[in-house]
């Protein structure tokens, strides 16, 4: 009777911190659309005025009304990501789900854009791409199919890289002094976003995750395996440049290292209120760990950092994550489009929100996105002396 009583007071008790942290809800970014056109009339109204009067011809109804979806779309986002709420036509959604399974179409290789001098720099080439033979780490592409990068956005020369499997595209290359062209033949491969790296002379596991992706958790878990049964006692997990990806995969990674009914994340929306996400493993993986981080951290990496700094399970290292701290829902409409857009609200396991704020460091360490691409294509050992992150937690984990 009892442990009835108590545990009946612990649920009240979480109950209460419960109200307190979510009870009186609050946006997480303005939404103010602070105009009234009356009545759908407007709407319409509007918009045969544009189909009579518009000086151009080539603007249909159908245009209008896919500019309108994207108007609202864009209004109910955060105002630094209007992505968060899109429209995507079945080939466009396609490629996410490839991109979430860790599959792209690509010409075979990763770059960093320089905007200066228009170019391309190659940081790695993709395994069983036809680019393996071809180019190089710290090739300089100038052109791709006869367009000079020079003046363009990233966003352009990202369409120039994109197409279809087995679309060719030519390119213009700089190595030291030589220049050549290139033809690559576009593929759909899968992409390394999980690389697992011993240190040499240390009992310590330098872990990558470029994006968090389907089977993610798995994956790790069995190097995990692999590398304490070499060990290996402390690791350091590299989460810069990260932008998230799947959500579940994020939490799942968190709990490989948290003690069971530790919470993970919490979450809000309309229907359900506060969802707890919560570590179920018997076992856990007690690991020192260090984690970096930077301005371009992000989503579901920002899951994981949240939890292990929260729990005490890591020491986070590096600059202020990005602060993106929303799930986004995707809806299929009636024609196979998919529409997405943000129906939750997430928060750290202590209740608190990095929506805008992003994570702070338990150590503050400067290094530019410049500095970070350079060393990123370095072997551990001259990565070790360069990597300004990557050495902090060394000193820090030994």
């Amino acid at each position: 009777m009892k442990n009835v009583i108590r545990l009946q007071i612990l649920l009240l008790f979480i109950t209460l911190i419960s109200f307190a942290v979510f009870g009186q809800q609050k946006p997480l970014f303005e939404v103010n659309i602070n105009k009234s056109a009356q009545s759908e009339a407007t709407l319409e109204e509007v918009q045969q005025l544009i189909l009579e009067n518009y000086y151009y011809d080539g603007v249909t109804q159908s245009d209008l009304d896919w500019a309108a979806i994207e108007g609202i779309l864009r209004h109910i986002s955060p105002p630094q990501s209007p992505e968060l709420a899109t429209l995507w036509t079945d080939e466009e959604y396609e490629k996410i789900l490839n991109s979430l399974k860790g599959i792209k179409v690509t010409l075979g290789f990763n770059s960093t854009f320089n905007a200066t001098d228009g170019s391309l720099t190659v940081t790695s080439v993709l395994d069983g791409s036809e680019a393996k033979n071809k180019l190089a780490v710290n090739d300089r592409i100038l052109r791709i199919d006869d367009v000079s990068l020079k003046g363009k956005s990233i966003n352009e020369v990202n369409q120039l890289l994109d197409g279809e499997v087995n679309q060719t595209s030519a390119l213009k290359v700089v190595r030291d002094i030589e220049i050549f062209d290139v033809n690559l033949s576009r593929d759909s491969l899968r992409v390394e976003n999980l690389i697992v790296t011993k240190i040499p002379n240390n009992d310590i596991a330098f872990i990558e995750l470029k994006k968090i992706t389907l089977g993610m958790a798995e994956e790790l878990q069995k190097e995990i395996e692999d590398f304490r049964s070499e060990g290996i006692t402390k690791i350091i997990l590299d989460l810069r440049n990260n932008t998230g990806g799947v959500l579940n995969e994020g939490v799942n990674i968190a709990k490989l290292f948290m003690r069971k009914n530790d919470i993970v994340l919490r979450t809000q929306n309309r229907s359900n209120g506060v969802t707890n996400y919560v570590a179920d493993r018997d076992q856990f993986y007690d690991l020192k760990i260090a984690v970096l981080i930077n301005e371009n951290t992000a989503s579901a990496a920002e899951i994981i950092s949240s939890a292990l700094q929260d729990h005490d399970r890591a020491v986070l290292i590096g600059k202020k994550t990005y602060g993106k701290g929303v799930i986004e829902t995707t809806f299929t409409l009636k024609n196979d489009y998919r529409l997405k857009f943000i129906t939750n609200a997430m928060y750290s396991p202590k209740g608190v929100s990095w929506e805008s704020n992003g994570i702070l460091p338990d150590f503050y360490v400067d290094q530019s996105q410049a500095n970070y691409k350079e060393v990123v294509a370095l072997d551990i050992s001259d990565r070790l002396r360069r990597d300004l992150h990557l050495s902090t937690a060394l000193k820090l984990l030994k």
